[in-house]
């Protein structure tokens, strides 16, 4: 059965974070929604790039996914955290025992802030782990704590990916394996 993610974007969202991701599921034909938690699917980055997304938030928010990840940047996941629909839209994903990806600062910023995290071990840039009680900060690139994933940064966005990857495609490890060899991934 094909695995599907969400993905949550907001204006100011870190668009190497959030393209790399995209790009390593579909090469694995795992079904992306990428979801504009704002009013249009016209999207501004951090980085001045405009990407559309396929969808709104608003329009899927009943849907439920295989996994839920967000990218960082620091307006975008400040944006991601104000967003009452998006912090409900995880909580029920975290309630039917789904993945949670968090890349950069998304996990102290979304998860942390919005105590989401309860006492699960994460990952976060920018020393961000110390402006919120919520969760345990672990300094790897990667942190897997059950169905939550979190990865540092950009530099980490490929590991990131293809960890979350591997999470998904259980029945499918040499998949994911073969697709990092296959781009020259070393760091696998």
């Amino acid at each position: 059965m094909e695995k599907q993610v969400a993905v949550l974007l907001a204006d100011g969202f870190e668009e190497g974070e959030a393209v790399v991701f995209i790009d390593i599921m579909r090469r694995l034909d795992i079904k992306v929604d990428v979801l504009s938690c704002m009013e249009t699917t016209t999207l501004q980055s951090y980085f001045e790039t405009r990407i559309s997304a396929d969808d709104t938030l608003a329009n899927k928010c009943h849907q439920t996914y295989d996994a839920v990840m967000m990218p960082g940047g620091p307006k975008g996941t400040d944006n991601l955290s104000a967003n009452p629909m998006v912090v409900e839209f995880l909580q029920h994903h975290i309630e039917a025992d789904k993945y949670i990806c968090a890349l950069c600062s998304s996990g102290a910023k979304v998860l942390a802030a919005n105590n989401l995290l309860q006492g699960r071990n994460y990952t976060t840039g920018g020393g961000l782990e110390k402006k919120f009680a919520d969760g345990n900060f672990v300094d790897q690139k990667v942190v897997i704590d059950g169905k939550f994933i979190s990865g540092k940064g950009l530099g980490v966005s490929f590991e990131f990916a293809f960890t979350v990857a591997k999470a998904l495609l259980t029945d499918d490890p040499q998949k994911v394996d073969w697709q990092a060899s296959h781009i020259y991934f070393e760091h696998w």
